[in-house]
């Protein structure tokens, strides 16, 4: 794993850490996801892309990783 790649994955780690009752960390009736993440951790759209995929995967919202083609574009 590089640099970019552990700090992806700590960001998530972090976010499902934070979850509470099954939802996002954040309001997000008052923000999205893709503005959280700007915002927070100041990723690009595409590390975005990776960490809803890698978060909604490790919340057991969706059956398989789709972060992984995504992690190939920014590394």
């Amino acid at each position: 794993m590089n640099n970019v790649e552990n700090y992806l994955n700590w960001i998530v780690d972090n976010m499902v850490k934070q979850s509470v009752n099954n939802q996002f960390p954040f309001d997000s009736e008052k923000m999205s996801f893709n503005k959280y993440c700007k915002d927070v951790y100041g990723l690009t759209e595409e590390e975005v892309k990776y960490v809803f995929y890698k978060y909604r995967f490790l919340m057991g919202w969706d059956e398989w990783d789709r972060s992984l083609p995504y992690l190939k574009k920014i590394i």
